[in-house]
């Protein structure tokens, strides 16, 4: 028999390898798996139940129901589901919906068996997982929807469900068609930007509801929103049409998808199956850093670096920030989604400044920006021992790691803050005083998080210390040394910031305000370059 032409099946195979890993598993795994699976539907419902009735209580009137029915729900959801669009197929561009374990690529895809069938029993799990993200999508929906503006339950249950679903099983489809294809990987990855661009459009979209109904015929994403909007109260005339063209793109999508199980490299299913191996050990050690490299030299092995060039220093202090300026060119991603983050959090607090949770969110997204910007200063933490024979110590070597980031980030912040003054959003002396703060907040933000990046990967000696204060202890310590860096950020720059918002609508305490924020703001400052002056190279 020529294995070439006629495979053997797989079905056999794959019941006798199930049979033995079952044989080899301890007896409390099942049991394990269960609990923990019953522990998480339970804490997702009793959240359910405490979201709705906390908004039952308080359900939307007046302006806020204006705008929910008018526009709200159709520019949300559609930006909301497109991000998650973007995100499977992210995913899929260095995991996907058919994941192997690295035995198995070595083993079951090196044998003369129907790859078609060992693809399809993976893919269908992944199709099920995708459409159940959809469902929980939906189900949230539903709850604040509902709960919100108290409209007839079953219509608006049947379309939040099936809508978001079936935009989770498109995702899914097209999550394999990506894992499938170096191309479609390298297409996802740089058009990428594009989608969020996208994604800003359809939220700023001008015209109210007129525009709101344009939203829903842009894509998929659109589709999905256009039933439930309808069901929520909202006009739109051509929903069964947009439920038809998504039923119709998903059967396209799934029946592309089914019919080319067969059709994929092994090099890719084995890429996949060693990032695989690499996230669940860095996973299991709690390391986030190792966790976040194994992703990124996944994708840099299809998109490479580009080759930048730049006149060399004549001062030998150049040295690092033009090395880092380097890095910076020869990645341009890195810079694209820090302008992505910075221009969303200067356009939603310029929108909505009076929202505390929009402010403390702006810092956030803000940090995160820097962080993309500070990966010079990461990698030579990962590596200190290469310092050694640099003429600086440590803590100098971090300041000049900090120069070309933090200029970087001022002038995102000065670009978002002139896109928000030209769509009307800041005028008079808060543009002014937005202009004057780019600088020193970048300042802020690129030190919270140098002192972070400082730090190195999480080592052991770390996770002894967390072990040894106990089931409490232990947990509250990690999570503190997670999460120092953003609360680093929101702590230097929330003060400023609701004082200068506080004093926003009165003239004569704005000057006051304004001295007394930077005042924090150069004391922020000042603290982290003290700090971070101090610092040794790890051992």
């Amino acid at each position: 028999m020529d294995a070439a032409s006629d495979p053997v099946p797989g079905r056999p195979v794959l019941a006798y390898v199930r049979g033995r890993r079952r044989a080899h598993r301890p007896p409390g795994q099942r049991s394990d798996r269960f609990t923990n699976a019953y522990g998480v539907g339970l804490y997702l419902v009793i959240g359910l139940v405490i979201a709705f009735r906390l908004l039952r209580q308080r359900p939307a009137q007046g302006a806020t129901t204006a705008w929910l029915v008018d526009g709200g729900i159709a520019r949300c959801g559609a930006v909301a589901l497109l991000l998650g669009m973007l995100a499977a197929l992210r995913y899929a561009t260095w995991q996907g919906p058919v994941v192997f374990r690295a035995p198995d690529v070595q083993w079951l895809l090196g044998a003369p068996l129907d790859r078609a069938g060992l693809v399809r029993s993976r893919l269908a799990s992944g199709l099920a997982i995708g459409a159940a993200g959809g469902l929980l999508l939906g189900v949230g929906a539903f709850v604040l929807l509902e709960a919100a503006l108290g409209v007839a339950a079953a219509p608006l249950l049947t379309a939040a469900l099936l809508g978001p679903a079936a935009v989770g099983l498109l995702a899914a489809a097209l999550g394999w068609l990506v894992e499938r294809s170096p191309a479609a990987t390298r297409a996802v990855l740089r058009a990428s930007p594009a989608a969020l661009a996208l994604a800003a459009a359809l939220a700023l979209a001008p015209g109210g509801a007129a525009g709101a109904r344009a939203v829903l015929w842009s894509g998929p994403w659109g589709w999905a929103i256009g039933p439930v909007a309808a069901a929520a109260g909202a006009s739109v005339p051509g929903w069964p049409a947009q439920a038809a063209l998504l039923a119709a793109a998903t059967a396209a999508a799934l029946l592309l998808a089914w019919a080319s199980a067969g059709a994929v490299a092994t090099e890719e299913l084995a890429r996949r199956a060693a990032a695989r191996s690499g996230l669940a050990a860095n996973l299991y050690n709690l390391d986030a850093r190792g966790a976040a490299l194994v992703r990124r030299h996944s994708a840099r092995a299809l998109l490479g670096m580009r080759r930048m060039r730049l006149p060399r220093p004549r001062r030998r202090w150049l040295a690092i920030p033009w090395r880092d300026a380097l890095a910076t060119l020869r990645l341009p991603a890195r810079s694209g989604w820090a302008l992505m983050l910075v221009a969303a959090g200067v356009l939603a607090v310029a929108a909505e400044p009076d929202r505390a949770a929009v402010v403390a969110a702006a810092i956030l997204a803000s940090y995160l920006a820097a962080a993309q910007l500070v990966e010079p200063l990461r990698v030579e933490a990962d590596q200190p021992d290469a310092s050694r024979q640099l003429p600086w110590t440590w803590g100098e070597l971090l300041l000049l790691h900090c120069l070309v980031p933090a200029l970087a980030l001022a002038m995102m912040g000065l670009a978002a803050t002139g896109l928000a003054w030209a769509l009307g959003l800041l005028h008079g002396a808060a543009a002014w005083l937005a202009l004057a703060g780019c600088p020193p907040a970048a300042a802020v933000l690129v030190g919270a998080t140098a002192i972070v990046g400082q730090r190195g990967r999480l080592s052991p000696t770390t996770l002894a210390t967390a072990y040894g204060l106990g089931e409490l202890g232990g947990p509250t310590y990690l999570l503190g040394w997670v999460t120092l860096g953003p609360l680093l950020a929101e702590l230097a720059l929330g003060v400023p910031a609701a004082l200068l918002l506080g004093a926003a609508g009165q003239r004569a305490a704005l000057p006051d305000a304004a001295s007394a924020a930077a005042v924090l703001m150069v004391a922020a400052l000042v603290a982290e370059v003290a700090y971070l002056r101090s610092r040794r190279a790890p051992a």
